[in-house]
């Protein structure tokens, strides 16, 4: 039994909904196999050697066990997850993804739930949610399909990405008082006794702002909040 597109015949899971020990494989040369959720996390925390990205149509039911997208990154893979945005920020397990850049909200909504393994193997549901077979996944070996999509994704994720900093940038701006009049003085190279004059407040007051929103923007110099303010068109 070999390969890296494989299926396992046993699968032990504790009470405790953790995953699976490691599993034993055996290999499959058809087209696809289906198997169900369990056995598919067990499959991506034993295969996964480089990559694994991932797409979540409903951010409140994650189909796979947070921990698993943990061990992986915790391993060296690189692990993504895109999912359905929301109004409220998300929430539960995806809450503690989206803190530590695992996860981020897509830009558009997404229909279906999918994995991509190693930019060579796809996780696939049925279409249908009510089928029978609902709680399983078609694994397919495809590297051309398998590859065309994770490029898609790579350029999604990218996107996601620059929403999420500027609105973690604008977050931080906007919650310190005058904050978008703060980053306009700044860009414009001011001394702080001619940004506070325009501002119509003391020196003081100014740099004692000034430190606030440069560590809500990670800024470690004036410059860096004046060319991100730039670089949003804010000055």
């Amino acid at each position: 039994m070999t390969g890296d597109d494989t299926a396992s015949t046993r699968l032990a899971a504790g009470p405790d909904r953790t995953l699976p020990h490691r599993a034993t494989y055996q290999e499959r040369r058809g087209p696809a196999a289906e198997i169900n959720l369990a056995l598919v996390a067990a499959e991506l925390a034993e295969l996964t050697r480089d990559e694994l990205l991932v797409l979540v149509p409903a951010p409140h039911r994650l189909p796979l066990p947070a921990h698993l997208f943990e061990s992986l990154r915790a391993r060296g893979v690189t692990v993504r997850l895109l999912h359905a945005a929301v109004p409220e920020p998300p929430a539960g397990p995806l809450a503690a993804l989206a803190r530590s850049g695992i996860a981020l909200p897509a830009s558009s909504q997404i229909p279906y739930f999918l994995v991509i393994r190693d930019r060579a193997v796809l996780y696939l549901p049925y279409q249908d949610s009510g089928h029978p077979k609902a709680d399983r996944l078609t694994r397919m070996r495809n590297v051309v399909l398998a590859g065309s999509l994770a490029a898609a994704y790579g350029a999604a994720w990218e996107a996601a990405a620059r929403r999420a900093e500027a609105a973690r940038v604008a977050a931080g701006i906007d919650g310190v008082e005058g904050g978008r009049d703060l980053v306009r003085v700044l860009g414009d190279g001011l001394t702080d006794q001619q940004a506070a004059a325009r501002l119509h407040m003391s020196k003081r007051t100014f740099a004692r702002r000034v430190a606030v929103l440069m560590q809500r923007l990670d800024a470690a110099t004036r410059f860096q909040a004046g060319v991100q303010a730039a670089r949003r068109g804010w000055v």
